[in-house]
This record gives structure tokens, C-alpha cells and sequence, in this order.
């Protein structure tokens, strides 16, 4: 699941992280798994899970168009976006921080 999140938000032409961001840019993506939970079973086993991902935007300045754009490829790669959106901003760093989750049924 790993390797598909970072092939998708590597659409995005900008630096994307998993974690945490190591670099000097000033606009980019960490993205980190929330949970992976059970959806179905049959036989005692797991058939489908739900995998859900926070996705978190960093950004000096309007981070509206990345936002759209991320929406944008994860549809695309039928992650649904779960309506939630927190916006901060950062003192430490001075940078706005917009938070977003999606969900992922897959099949195991």
C-alpha cells in the first residue's frame, strides 16, 4: 500500500515525504497511514480492509491549488476523500499546514 500512496502523490511534481520532510523546500507533502482496518471476512479470513491516509500540505503561501490537485489524483486512484480538512499555521516554521484524510478499500 506504501508503494501506491507515494506513486500517486508523485504526480504532484512536488516533494513528498512519508513521515517527516528532511528537505529545504518550502511547499510539500508528508503523508502518513492512519489505520488499515477489517472490513469483510469469510472463512476467519480477512477478505477487504479499509486503509485510511492523512495527507498534510506545507506551504508559505495559497495552498488551495495543491489541495484541488491532490483531491484531483487520488480520485483518480479511487481513494476517497473523507471530508475531514483541518487548516493551521505553523509559528515554528511559517508555514500554513492544511491536513486531509482519504480512504482505500483494497482486497487482500
Amino acid at each position: 500500500m506504501e508503494s501506491e500512496i507515494k506513486k500517486v502523490l508523485s504526480k504532484l511534481k512536488i516533494p513528498v515525504s512519508h513521515l517527516k520532510y528532511k528537505g529545504k523546500e518550502k511547499t510539500y507533502v508528508v503523508w502518513t497511514i492512519i489505520s488499515e482496518d477489517p472490513l469483510y471476512a469469510s472463512d476467519d479470513e480477512i477478505d477487504y480492509s479499509e486503509v485510511i491516509v492523512d495527507i498534510d500540505i506545507y506551504s508559505e503561501s495559497n495552498y488551495l491549488s495543491l489541495m484541488s490537485s491532490i483531491k484531483k489524483v487520488m480520485k483518480e486512484n479511487e481513494w476517497i476523500w473523507n471530508g475531514d480538512s483541518i487548516e493551521m499555521y505553523e509559528e515554528d516554521t511559517k508555514l500554513y499546514h492544511r491536513t486531509c484524510t482519504f480512504k482505500k478499500e483494497r482486497r487482500i
